[in-house]
């Protein structure tokens, strides 16, 4: 499956698309567009780019999050055409375990249970900035998600 291949790559360099922390607003422009809703606040700047948002303060990008969970309803306007090709087919939610086992193949690359919160377990990858955020509890009928898929990946230099 490209995007549990695309979401682990994701894990793993704590970049999506080239971008990291630290990255500019012009960075992110030039690499994903210009079609994303911008929520400016003091210093602090939020780009969505749909499953993507990006979080600037002071000019630099200080949190990267995936929201995964933004699929249930379709890729239609969710995914920056740089990245189409990853979701291309995708009807529903990405199974934890496949991301889990693509990340973990090599046994040097390790995920760790944190403390979650409810509905969620909290996963970080070991010796990085990256937290995987689990749906851990059962959907009302008609979600899109079940218990054990990903509901976010966040990246953020912040504990």
């Amino acid at each position: 499956m490209r995007a549990t291949s695309f979401l682990a790559s994701v894990t793993v360099t704590e970049t999506v698309a080239g971008l990291g922390l630290g990255a500019s607003r012009g960075q992110i422009r030039e690499t994903l567009g210009d079609q994303c809703l911008a929520d400016q606040r003091k210093k602090s700047l939020r780009l969505d780019y749909g499953i993507l948002e990006f979080n600037l303060f002071a000019g630099r990008c200080e949190t990267i999050a995936v929201q995964v969970r933004r699929l249930a309803n379709g890729i239609e306007g969710l995914i920056p055409p740089v990245l189409s090709t990853y979701f291309q087919g995708i009807s529903k939610g990405i199974p934890f375990e496949a991301l889990r086992n693509e990340i973990e193949r090599d046994d040097a690359c390790l995920l760790e249970e944190l403390q979650g919160q409810p509905g969620y377990r909290r996963y970080r990858f070991v010796k990085s900035h990256v937290n995987l955020y689990v749906v851990d509890e059962v959907a009302p009928e008609g979600e899109s998600f079940a218990l054990g898929d990903l509901w976010s990946i966040m990246i953020s230099g912040r504990g």
